[in-house]
């Protein structure tokens, strides 16, 4: 039989092809299938780590509430009723997620002549209640209230079981307890509640949509669950057992493990009659678990869709190339077959393909070493673009967690001594870049004396950024043994030139400050002089520079000035990049402007001047900033 070389070329080509294509589509499919469902396993295990993440960072901002309650009150002679309840009032309307908070003191620890004493605040519909749990509700110190006793027992934070809070909160709650101590003896503990019936939407359960998820305490026992029935009289152990599916006692030693994983469930009592893979994380702070479900109809779903497409886009192709043969079959060469093979090679993503033996000096020749040279700059730029790409996120991302750790550096809480009502005080930091140079700083260094910082290193970015670290740490812990402005600054002059961190230099401004009196005693290592500000004197700068930049010189001499701060009276330091901004027209800021604009400000708040000069800063510079801008705001009350 007589076959022309047109079809001779189709049936050359075309069979070859869809041989091969069956092949390369078998495999495809088994890879696209496998690498489908790993995807798939990766993102549902990240999104049960990021959900308990959120959850864990949600009671971390919790318990840090209920220590700093504990702290205060180790720090503070002993307060009236009034003021203990107002404290717990600010827990509760601090953070949606509390329910209540309380103070509950040891026995006869309050007062000699009351046994027990705990003031409890919780919410009541829109409103706050407040109740003495020791007279008003139940004896605390009995054994079955574990967070008073477990607290107590244990000398540290404790998150207690799910509970019922009968005859305080009377609802389903959980407690985190805090004990704390005056002169090494043990005086009570300071409480936050978290209402568990309210737990789903306070933590911000809508992100995963409509996946069925649960919460476990550490023994095991439902703190959330789509059945509302199962909540605190169900254990995942006790489901386990009961199910014939071996692998639900998988997940409930998963669950309590502490670890992350995947379990694939045929079945899961009161939530699917159908195959399910869970997938589940602890939440560490509190030590629950947390776990979600899909099923694996909708996770297979992805994967069938991608082979379908895999098929569907193999199927296009070789339709494309009978169509192709059909029309121009007489005039396709083998060269140019070995082309286009190459070619849908190159399209499915082999980028090692090459044109091989290329004798034809035609302009099919030509085309196949143009398509290898092609080949070669594809791959070149490729690579280059991966690595660029891989770098440039890296170096962001290493900025932004710089950036991260540097504002964690500073007192970001304001007002930051809300029990020290005779001073107002606000400080307020922009960087230039990512990270910057400007710092501040403020503590107590005994009940009566407030230490001021504000320093501006040389440069920007993270060397000015190390500097700053170092140079903060070096002032925290010389303040411990020195209370003279002057010596600071010359023992931190002396440190930093041991480090050998040239040739960056420091200006600073420290000051001691007397809540009590308003006198201020400071010293001043080349940096802008302060301002004093006043709504019936006006505005003045405190002194000048007593010494030289810190970190310049071996030498260098330090000496230290006093000044008063009358009531109504502002201190505001600051550092050079707010008058030295720049608009984008090249025009500076300017110290009169500043001052006129501090002037207008006279009355305010601390925190109040701070965001108002902070904005216009960054406002007259298109938030474009040249340099960082600090500023630090001390009012004198009375």
């Amino acid at each position: 039989m007589r076959l022309s070389i047109r079809w001779k070329l189709i049936f050359s080509i075309v069979g070859p092809l869809i041989f091969i294509s069956v092949i390369v589509m078998w495999l495809t499919v088994g890879k696209i299938y496998q690498f489908s469902i790993n995807n798939l396993h990766i993102q549902a295990t990240q999104r049960a780590q990021d959900y308990a993440a959120r959850l864990d960072a949600q009671f971390k901002i919790v318990a840090q509430i209920a220590n700093n309650t504990a702290t205060f009150m180790e720090s503070v002679p002993p307060l009236d009723e009034d003021s203990l309840f107002e404290i717990l009032r600010s827990n509760v309307e601090r953070n949606p997620m509390i329910y209540g908070s309380a103070i509950a003191f040891a026995p006869y620890k309050y007062d000699a002549n009351r046994r027990l004493f705990s003031p409890y605040v919780y919410r009541s519909g829109s409103l706050l209640q407040d109740i003495d749990i020791g007279s008003q509700s139940y004896d605390y110190t009995e054994d079955r209230w574990e967070w008073f006793v477990r607290a107590r027992n244990a000398g540290k934070p404790i998150w207690t079981e799910p509970y019922y809070d009968e005859g305080a909160g009377n609802i389903l709650m959980n407690t985190f307890s805090v004990p704390f101590y005056q002169d090494g003896n043990f005086l009570g503990v300071a409480t936050i509640d978290i209402a568990l019936d309210k737990l789903q939407k306070q933590v911000g359960a809508e992100h995963l949509m409509d996946l069925p998820f649960i919460i476990v305490s550490p023994s095991g026992r439902f703190i959330t669950h789509p059945d509302q029935k199962m909540i605190m009289h169900e254990t995942i152990q006790h489901q386990a057992k009961i199910s014939a599916d071996p692998k639900l006692q998988i997940l409930a030693d998963g669950l309590l493990s502490g670890k992350s994983g995947i379990v694939r469930v045929d079945r899961l009592e009161n939530i699917a009659d159908e195959p399910l893979w869970i997938f589940y994380a602890p939440i560490r702070s509190t030590g629950w678990a947390f776990a979600t479900a899909v099923s694996e109809k909708s996770m297979l779903s992805f994967a069938n869709t991608q082979i379908t497409r895999g098929i569907f886009g193999v199927a296009v192709l070789i339709m494309l190339v009978i169509i192709s043969v059909l029309l121009v079959g007489t005039h396709i060469t083998k060269p140019i077959m070995q082309l286009a093979n190459v070619v849908s090679q190159l399209g499915g993503g082999h980028f090692k393909v090459r044109m091989e033996n290329i004798r034809a000096q035609d302009e099919v020749g030509d085309l196949a070493r143009a398509f290898n040279d092609m080949v070669s700059q594809l791959k070149y730029h490729i690579n280059a673009l991966t690595r660029e790409a891989a770098s440039r996120e890296a170096v962001e991302s290493e900025m932004r967690v710089a950036r991260e750790i540097q504002a964690s550096l500073l007192p970001n809480i304001f007002p930051p001594y809300p029990d020290h009502a005779e001073f107002d005080l606000c400080a307020a930091n922009s960087a230039a870049r990512h990270v910057g140079g400007d710092f501040f700083d403020y503590f107590f260094i005994s009940d009566d004396k407030l230490i001021l910082v504000i320093a501006d290193v040389s440069g920007k970015g993270t060397p000015a950024a190390i500097v700053m670290a170092v140079a903060r740490t070096i002032i925290r812990n010389l303040a411990r043994t020195i209370a003279s402005p002057a010596q600071l600054l010359s023992e931190a002059n002396r440190l930093l030139l041991e480090t050998h961190i040239n040739p960056v230099f420091i200006t600073m401004f420290i000051a001691i400050y007397h809540p009590a009196t308003g006198g201020i005693v400071y010293a001043n290592a080349g940096h802008q002089p302060p301002y004093l500000l006043d709504a019936k004197s006006g505005i003045g700068k405190l002194g000048q520079a007593t010494g030289t930049v810190v970190g310049m010189l071996d030498d260098a001499v330090y000496e230290e000035c006093a000044a008063e701060l009358h009531i109504g009276e502002y201190l505001i330091a600051y550092t050079d990049g707010i008058p030295d901004a720049r608009n984008p027209d090249g025009q500076f800021y300017g110290e009169a402007h500043f001052t006129n604009l501090l002037s207008s400000c006279a009355g305010m708040t601390a925190r109040e001047i701070c965001d108002i000069a902070i904005n216009e800063v960054t406002a007259f510079q298109a938030k474009d900033l040249a340099d960082d801008i600090t500023l630090l705001v001390l009012k004198r009350n009375h």
